[in-house]
């Protein structure tokens, strides 16, 4: 069970959960305004991780983000979003999506503890299902470490693609596939309007068009309602980035990019039937790439890939260029 608070006077901030080999563990002792300042020193950061992904969570799901930070000494080392969903007064049900996130000080022994420290307390032993997804890669060594907790891996890893926003356009546009590249080229010729909003009724139209393509398809993506709630929970409404293509009057494409930290994720994507004749959504995400450059955005995620339940999504992420990665996998 979790322990008492400490003097908050002379320790980090919060309620304490634990300790293990000189770290300890505190929730819910710091502010929006002080997880968006840590999420911004963390050179890649997911979505999932973010103030506004948590909060999105609690409009449309019976979990709570609980905000963890593992400090050595009075430093923090690492923070995590964890949600809860308390079942009765007792279980409780745990995801860990993408989390923790350590800062450039921490060590190889800081991170081995860290993950031992968030297993000792998210445990049967506490009345607690966890599901964690850890943020490494497959092949990390320290996997190592979830192995030797004899954590047992329940979901393969989630795929996607980052995107190196620190390189020049040309080499960017270098590194795309051939048949993307081309596709991008013949759009620029197509005389389409970009228009940039950020929410209200670009975001809107964009997301109106996604429900509709979703629940005809049937598609494993997120529902326009919990992606409403990231944008509105966003503290800096710049960071709702909605393009949308238009030739004449008419809207044929739109794209939706979140903004969080030296990251961004390219999370919803709608073609209408011309917008496919002229690859407007090759024309917006270019134009997303390049004003995401323009903020000194450094990395960006293109969202997933699943060859299986969406191949030409996949592939047209792919196009793009930039490094694919797979995460080791959920763990319980």
């Amino acid at each position: 069970m979790r322990n008492q608070s400490m003097n908050a006077s002379h320790n980090p901030p919060g309620t304490f959960e634990g300790s293990l080999e000189g770290l300890n563990l505190y929730s819910n002792g710091v502010t929006v305004r002080q997880w968006d300042a840590w999420i911004n020193t963390i050179s890649i950061s997911p979505i999932e991780q973010t103030w506004s992904y948590g909060e999105a969570f609690v409009g449309v799901t019976s979990y709570t983000p609980t905000h963890s930070v593992v400090y050595k000494k009075k430093l923090p080392v690492a923070i995590m979003q964890v949600m809860e969903w308390k079942i009765g007064n007792l279980i409780r049900l745990v995801k860990i999506v993408r989390g923790p996130l350590f800062f450039e000080t921490a060590s190889l022994a800081d991170k081995t503890s860290t993950y031992k420290l968030i297993h000792s307390q998210y445990s049967w032993r506490n009345f607690v299902f966890l599901l964690w997804t850890p943020e490494f890669h497959a092949g990390s060594r320290e996997l190592g470490v979830f192995k030797r907790l004899k954590l047992k891996k329940v979901v393969t890893g989630y795929s996607s693609i980052l995107l190196d926003l620190s390189k020049s356009e040309d080499q960017l546009r270098k590194e795309m596939n051939s048949k993307w590249r081309n596709q991008l080229k013949k759009s620029e010729t197509n005389s389409l309007r970009i228009q940039l909003g950020y929410g209200g009724a670009s975001l809107e139209w964009l997301l109106t068009r996604h429900e509709g393509n979703r629940r005809r398809k049937r598609l494993r993506m997120p529902a326009s309602p919990f992606i409403l709630a990231i944008s509105l929970a966003m503290r800096n409404k710049q960071s709702t980035l909605a393009f949308s293509a238009y030739k004449g009057s008419e809207a044929v494409a739109g794209v939706l990019v979140f903004k969080h930290g030296n990251t961004a994720t390219y999370y919803v994507a709608w073609n209408g039937p011309d917008g496919r004749k002229m690859n407007a959504n090759n024309l917006l995400l270019w134009h997303a790439i390049k004003e995401l450059k323009s903020r000194g955005v450094r990395w960006l995620d293109l969202g997933g890939v699943d060859g299986a339940s969406m191949p030409g999504v996949s592939r047209f992420k792919l196009g793009v260029g930039g490094e694919l990665f797979t995460l080791a996998g959920t763990f319980t």
